[in-house]
């Protein structure tokens, strides 16, 4: 009895595979020739790709990988043909991206034993391990590669789709064929600095849209090494790391940022010297900056970065200096305005409160002859930096503050409203 159920198990697990391998070979016929009904097809196959006898064999993912292959094609067809309502550029592309993902998994499982016609017997290698061979995978190297240049037009559809994962993976497998080790030495020669460079901007982009941190990080490092060192790439790449919440990161990409274009963006001096003034290493800010004057004595935002500096180490009288000599360079610019107005409402926030001791009458004249004329001084230049969206809410809170200090209600009830 014990010897008739090991039988039946047996029997039920030879059943059970053969069973697999019948839906496969079945699903394949429905997928070919002009009447195939790929939708169909793919959700027939689905349970092969989950069961533990069929997930492991080869042709289970080639079948796979031609249902999806197959289903681009004929979508790309259709859209030459101007078939509007028989194809859809996502889907095709999407499905693009599947074809290729399951001929990766089919490339690790497609290995079968060499026999030796005369002895029925596996070939042996010089080390005993037994001899293998390919079934499929110079089909699917051949099927990759003729699409190649597809997967870079489907990033392109997907990231305007703003399907940004799949956008990321397409550019991905693009950028990743010359050095793919599944197509041997069929693989396509390595791209230029300036195409590698470009798609490797693009996966940043997506990745960065989608969320994908780490991915997006490793591929802004990837276009910021080649020729994509533009301020806009670098600009991203901060955002990335920015958002990451990567600050050594930020740093990196600032640092590269100022090397390669310092000489005419300066906010990548200013993530710098923020940085070393939040760790309090004020010598090393105040060095950097020097340089930078010396040799941009003209530049409004060095003078501008110059008196924050100083004002985060609480010498307000030079930092008024500095913000006083940015906008006699730079009379237009709100954040200069913002920052010159700031530090003259903080000196006279300094003077009011070392008073606090004195005697009633000795502060209201002390208000009258020096607080409230500073206070004065300062609205203008807050009231210009209104005019800029990025500044109008601090410069409110400065202005309400203000106003409040003076007893001014009809312009604290203006600011309000705004």
């Amino acid at each position: 009895m014990k010897k008739l159920c090991i039988l039946a198990v047996g029997l039920l697990s030879v059943t059970a595979v053969s069973a697999q391998k019948n839906l496969v070979n079945e699903v394949e016929g429905k997928s070919k020739g002009f009447n195939a009904d790929f939708e169909a097809a793919r959700k027939e196959l689905a349970p092969a790709l989950t069961n533990p006898e069929s997930k492991e064999d080869a042709r289970t993912w080639f079948v796979a990988g031609n249902i999806e292959f197959g289903d681009y094609m004929n979508q790309k067809l259709q859209k030459a043909a101007a078939n509007i309502d028989k194809y859809n550029d996502v889907k095709m592309s999407v499905a693009l991206i599947n074809g290729y993902n399951n001929f990766m998994t089919a490339f690790p499982l497609d290995t079968v034993p060499e026999i030796d016609k005369k002895t029925g017997q596996p070939k042996l290698q010089k080390d005993g391990s037994v001899k293998v061979k390919t079934k499929y995978s110079k089909d699917m190297v051949k099927k990759i590669l003729e699409f190649q240049d597809d997967f870079a037009s489907a990033g392109e559809v997907l990231y305007y789709a703003k399907d940004f994962k799949n956008a990321y993976n397409a550019w991905d497998i693009y950028v990743g064929l010359p050095n793919n080790k599944s197509l041997g030495n069929k693989a396509p020669k390595a791209y230029g600095d300036t195409v590698f460079g470009d798609f490797e901007y693009f996966k940043g982009l997506a990745a960065l849209q989608a969320q994908m941190y780490p991915e997006a990080l490793a591929a802004f490092d990837n276009a910021v090494a080649t020729t994509k060192n533009d301020p806009q790439t670098i600009d991203f790449a901060i955002a990335a790391a920015a958002e990451a919440k990567n600050d050594a990161k930020v740093i990196e990409y600032a640092e590269i940022g100022n090397k390669l274009h310092g000489d005419s963006v300066v906010k990548y001096l200013n993530i710098i010297i923020n940085d070393k003034i939040n760790h309090e290493q004020y010598a090393e800010a105040q060095q950097l900056l020097t340089k930078a004057i010396e040799v941009s004595p003209d530049n409004a935002d060095l003078y501008d970065v110059l008196g924050i500096l100083y004002q985060s180490q609480k010498d307000l009288v030079k930092a008024r200096e500095c913000f006083e000599k940015a906008a006699q360079l730079d009379p237009k610019s709100p954040k200069i305005q913002f920052d010159l107005g700031r530090v003259i409402f903080a000196q006279a926030a300094e003077i009011s409160d070392n008073a606090t001791n004195l005697p009633t009458p000795e502060y209201n004249k002390l208000r009258e002859e020096k607080i409230d004329p500073i206070l004065r001084e300062a609205i203008p230049y807050l009231e210009n930096a209104l005019l800029d969206d990025s500044m109008v809410s601090e410069a409110k809170r400065i202005l309400r503050s203000l106003y409040y200090s003076l007893n001014d209600d009809a312009n604290l009830k203006r600011v309000e409203a705004m």
